[in-house]
């Protein structure tokens, strides 16, 4: 029970670094466009971030 509570803990956890990632991307493109560094990095670290939500909840389902 314990796991399963620290796991939920884990995935909100991600799931806000994944909102304010996309809230920052939108900010920053509304600003400059998407044709700068910040916003391709951020876009690549959204990416990574929705990659392991993905492996997350695909692995619970095993």
């Amino acid at each position: 029970m314990e796991a399963n509570k620290l796991n939920q803990m884990e995935n909100t956890k991600l799931l806000k670094d994944i909102v304010n990632l996309k809230i920052q991307l939108s900010q920053l493109y509304n600003q400059s466009g998407p044709n700068t560094s910040e916003y391709v990095s951020l876009s690549i670290q959204l990416d990574k971030l929705m990659n392991v939500y993905f492996e997350e909840k695909v692995a619970q389902l095993h």
